[in-house]
This record gives C-alpha cells, sequence and structure tokens, in this order.
C-alpha cells in the first residue's frame, strides 16, 4: 500500500547473488512457471511493447500513484547495473507512466528491462532505446508527476507480489517473477521441466507420444455412446 507520506522508500535493496539465478538467464518464461507449479506468471495484459523482449535480473519495486510517476523518478537514485524495475500502477490505463525519456534514463543507470503494471509510450523511442520493455497497453497521454509513492517495498501486480530481489524472467511470453528465498527450487524446476521438453520433442520426433504423457491419457475415462 502507498503510505500517506508523498515518497517512502528503503534505504537498502538486498539482492540475490547473480551466481544463484545465472542458470535462469536465457530460460523460457513458460518453462520456468511450469517449474514453480504454474505460480509466478503476471497476467497476460502485461505484454512486450518492444522489439527487444528477453531479460532476467533482481527486481527493483516501485508503487505509483495511479497515473503518475513521481515515485519512479524518485527511484532512480536506487536503480543498480543489472536491476529489472518493476512499477506497480493499479493496472491503471488512464494515462502511460512510462516513455522514452523515463526508460533511457533507467538504461542509463543499468537496468536490464522495466515491468510496468500501466501503459508505456513513444514507443519508436524504446525500440532504439533497445532496453526491453513490458507495459499494461500503449497510450499517448503522459503522467502527473505529484505522488505519493514507495521504493524498494513489495509490491502486486494483478495477483502476483513481487519484492525487490525477487527475479524476474521475461520473453515473448511474458513475464514471472520468481522469489528470492525460492531461487534454487526454481532453478531446479526450470531444468526438471526443460528435461522433459526435450524427451516430449524427441518421442514427438519420431511418432510417438513420452511415456508421461501417455499415462495421463490412459488414465483418463471415456464415456463410449451409440451413434
Amino acid at each position: 500500500m502507498i503510505s500517506d507520506q508523498k515518497i517512502r522508500a528503503r534505504r537498502e535493496v538486498v539482492r540475490p547473488d547473480a551466481a544463484r539465478w545465472q542458470p535462469l538467464v536465457g530460460a523460457s518464461s513458460s518453462s520456468l512457471c511450469d517449474g514453480q507449479g504454474r505460480r509466478g506468471a503476471l497476467d497476460a495484459g502485461i505484454r512486450p511493447v518492444t522489439a527487444n523482449v528477453a531479460f532476467t535480473g533482481p527486481a527493483l519495486t516501485i508503487e505509483c500513484r495511479p497515473g503518475d510517476n513521481l515515485a519512479a523518478l524518485r527511484g532512480l537514485d536506487w536503480i543498480r547495473p543489472g536491476d529489472v524495475v518493476v512499477l506497480a500502477n493499479g493496472a491503471s490505463a488512464q494515462s502511460a507512466i512510462v516513455g522514452g525519456n523515463y526508460v533511457a534514463l533507467i538504461k542509463a543507470r543499468g537496468a536490464v528491462a522495466l515491468v510496468a503494471d500501466g501503459p508505456a509510450r513513444d514507443l519508436d523511442e524504446l525500440d532504439q532505446i533497445g532496453l526491453p520493455v513490458f507495459s499494461r497497453g500503449v497510450m499517448p497521454g503522459g503522467p502527473f508527476k505529484t505522488g505519493p509513492g514507495s521504493i524498494g517495498f513489495p509490491v502486486t501486480i494483478g495477483a502476483v507480489t513481487i519484492a525487490s530481489g525477487d527475479v524476474i524472467v521475461g520473453d515473448r511470453d511474458g513475464v514471472v517473477a520468481v522469489r528470492q528465498e525460492e531461487i534454487e527450487r526454481a532453478v531446479a524446476g526450470y531444468q526438471a521441466v526443460r528435461d522433459r521438453e526435450a524427451a516430449m520433442a524427441e518421442a514427438i520426433g519420431s511418432g510417438g507420444i513420452p511415456q508421461f504423457l501417455r499415462e495421463k491419457i490412459d488414465a483418463i475415462e471415456v464415456a463410449y455412446e451409440q451413434q
């Protein structure tokens, strides 16, 4: 929740060691979500609006008042190289909360992607900047800059709560969040799904059905009817 203060912030944001989440670089968001028990995927309204889409990195979370990006601007000083800037906006579509100038600013500070729970604008500029940007739609109207907001505290986008330091993975399918305390479990789950998918591809390529899928299919009861 946004407090009554103009901007509230954590002095320090704890990010996980890169070695812990390095195995997720280049991971398929779909396989990662499956490996987490179908958890962590942001809803279908959060879509890439740039040509570059693939990214992995720890979240820096910022909550903005709907239609306002003052907290996002104040949060520039909290960005560290490798961060994924995550802007909550209450899913408001009343105005774009990010555009070319803001994305250029966060890229200059080392951010590797932006995920915004609100619209973006300046799409041609965004493609020229080259930073992956995911947003809830596109519209030309700009944001107010009056606050309030928060920096570094957990935010909620759709049904997913994201804390600063959680690992965020994005590609053409969408965005998945991995809780910082569950990184190793997510890595193991992703690798298991990746191995299963490889076995499935091999079976399909030879005209068959993978054994685990065959068992699920055969367990489905069929009620036959006379025609």
